[in-house]
């Protein structure tokens, strides 16, 4: 059986993202997947690994500014991002890659 076809103006997740990537967000608990998830949709979307994260379009998935905030520094915290905070704006995700983290020694076998 094929996969669904994406249907115009809904919306999704492009790929590819890595299995190591999700189970680690995955393993931080509270709202750190939701973030890391939405953050690799905007990345999808603008084709770039820094993305703008807007705290209000969160809500809509579910993720209060203050859950945010937490789940964002959680991520940071892992090297599984890096952000860039000024005051008064959205915070600025940069989505970091295996190339990039030396401490990541994730492997299928971990994931199991």
């Amino acid at each position: 059986m094929k996969p669904p076809r994406y249907i115009s103006r809904e919306l999704f997740v492009r790929g590819p993202i890595p299995l190591w990537w999700l189970a680690a967000a995955g393993r931080l608990g509270g709202k750190a997947l939701h973030i890391g998830i939405y953050a690799w949709h905007l990345s999808g979307l603008q084709d770039d690994l820094c993305v703008k994260v807007s705290t209000s379009k969160l809500q809509e998935f579910g993720v209060g500014r203050q859950s945010a905030y937490k789940a964002l520094a959680a991520l940071e915290h892992h090297h599984l991002l890096f952000v860039e905070r000024r005051p008064g704006c959205c915070p600025v995700v940069t989505l970091v890659l295996r190339s990039h983290q030396a401490s990541a020694t994730s492997t299928a076998a971990d994931l199991s």
